[in-house]
């Protein structure tokens, strides 16, 4: 159970009012999905409770869905909080899932607490018939027979205690405790009228969605016990989409998806969520809001997200400016067939770089291969892709006055390699950006051929040093990879390291 002071509860009692005597808060969950909900078109629609949600709570608009950017494969992920790679659904009929072998993210809050009453409520059929759950009520509608309606309003009813199937834990407590709501409409318009900011017919839908989940949450704070609750609202997606209807294919605009996450109680600060997080995050964030420790979650996948603020670490001379530049905070996977969105890296896809694990099958480096000796568990493969590349923006504001100095060295470094004797390359870059964003330098390292590697599946150190120009604000890091041959590229890179500092290295 999450705790808060009494003082602190006092001073959210406009909002929320009175918390316990003891200033706790019993914790809930509110978790909704909007099939095919783009965060730029969410923007830019009319919305009411969404925007209260975003503004109010932590958001990114940048997170991501997998690789496999349509819905079984996300919504798989989303309510059992593992990879695709684990849970092994790939199509919309779930062929050779082991979902079975995840439970849901009810199936794990009832193991915590049997007396919990939880509730899924959906409208697309294939999550019903093939996403096994654990919630004491599971309700379900069709989309195409005013399905996002119904739910809705079976939402509301449980909120208050009202509906027909309403569950009831063993000391007679009819009082819902953690609900998750599926709303299918939106993309349904997606399809029908394209999946983009500039299509009326499909903002319209966000628009009816919108209303949806504000006459939720206003069943929420109308409860009798609100102000004695903690309640935690997650909105996320299983995909975006593109203009001409489809989300199919993993490019940036279908694989780009909204993260909420809001507390009835005010202890989440308002703030946009770094690194960007993956819809895989919303059973741990949910999981840790309601009080489940990370022993019983060890073998989830993703981050809990937007519970505290983050943000990209402020530049300062002598650390390393590169976030995640030795790919270690998400887990590896075992192939580069799988595209494991790098936290911190803008990847525009499809097929682009991904993070593997040392010692992965299929011959990727592992622990006796030359590499950083400190390495972790995992570094960046290059990927499917012929050309692939991702990228981050460090602005330099705090530095700005020592640069305009001239005497602000920087040192590029990482370990760059590739498989035995294939051709496939990577290289890291720096450009140097002034105040209108044109290039006034750039700095690069590698590739590393594979005679230089002398045949071997390896990674070697490279460096280039030199002196920041004095018109720089702020930095694109690049890192590419090149196919020569074969299916996907053998091009590996770890420990990228850029470091300014006063004096020359």
């Amino acid at each position: 159970m999450r705790k808060n002071l009494c003082t602190l509860a006092l001073a959210v009692s406009s909002v929320a009012g009175i918390a316990n005597a003891d200033g706790a808060r019993t914790p809930k969950l509110l978790f909704i999905g909007i099939d095919g909900l783009r965060p730029d078109a969410m923007e830019v629609a009319e919305t009411n409770a969404l925007a209260m949600l975003r503004t109010q709570g932590a958001y990114a608009s940048d997170a991501q869905c997998e690789d496999l950017t349509f819905s079984g494969p996300n919504w798989s992920t989303i309510l059992h909080g593992v990879h695709r790679d684990r849970h092994n659904v790939t199509t919309n009929d779930y062929r050779g899932s082991r979902l079975d072998q995840y439970p849901d993210l009810f199936s794990r809050l009832e193991a915590f607490n049997p007396e919990l009453n939880t509730a899924r409520l959906v409208t697309w059929d294939a999550i019903q018939k093939f996403q096994p759950t654990g919630a004491d009520v599971a309700i379900y509608h069709d989309y195409a027979e005013n399905g996002d309606e119904l739910v809705t309003e079976a939402a509301v009813e449980l909120l208050k205690g009202a509906h027909a199937e309403q569950p009831k834990n063993h000391a007679g407590s009819r009082d819902i405790d953690a609900l998750f709501l599926y709303l299918g409409d939106v993309d349904v318009a997606g399809h029908a009228h394209g999946f983009d900011p500039s299509k009326r017919l499909y903002l319209d839908a966000i628009t009816r969605a919108d209303r949806q989940v504000g006459r939720v949450i206003d069943a929420m704070k109308s409860r009798r016990t609100y102000g004695s609750e903690s309640w935690l609202v997650i909105v996320t997606s299983d995909h975006g989409g593109s203009i001409d209807g489809q989300h199919a294919g993993g490019t940036f605009e279908k694989r780009t998806i909204p993260f909420i996450v809001w507390a009835s109680d005010g202890s989440v600060t308002p703030h946009r969520i770094f690194p960007n997080p993956k819809n895989v995050d919303g059973v741990r964030t949910a999981l840790t809001h309601m009080g489940v420790g990370a022993e019983a979650m060890q073998d989830l996948d993703g981050h809990a997200v937007g519970l505290v603020p983050t943000n990209r670490p402020r530049p300062t001379l002598g650390e390393n400016l590169i976030y995640n530049g030795d790919a270690e905070d998400d887990r590896g996977f075992e192939s580069s067939e799988l595209d494991q969105a790098a936290s911190g890296w803008i990847d525009p896809g499809p097929s682009g770089f991904t993070v593997i694990r040392y010692g992965a099958a299929e011959g990727f480096p592992d622990n006796a291969s030359e590499a950083p000796e400190a390495r972790g568990s995992c570094f960046f493969c290059a990927g499917a892709s012929e050309q692939s590349s991702m990228s981050q923006i460090i602005e330099l504001d705090a530095l700005v006055a020592d640069i305009e100095e001239g005497m602000i060295h920087y040192t590029l470094s990482g370990w760059l390699g590739g498989f035995g004797s294939q051709a496939d390359s990577i290289d890291a870059s720096v450009m140097f950006l002034d105040k209108g964003g044109r290039e006034v330098g750039r700095a690069s390292i590698g590739p590393v051929s594979a005679a230089e590697r002398e045949g071997k599946t390896t990674l070697l150190q490279r460096t280039s040093r030199g002196i920041v120009p004095r018109t720089t604000v702020r930095l694109e890091v690049r890192l590419s990879g090149t196919r020569a041959e074969g299916v996907s590229s053998d091009g590996y890179a770890d420990d990228l390291s850029l470091i300014l500092s006063h004096d020359e290295p």
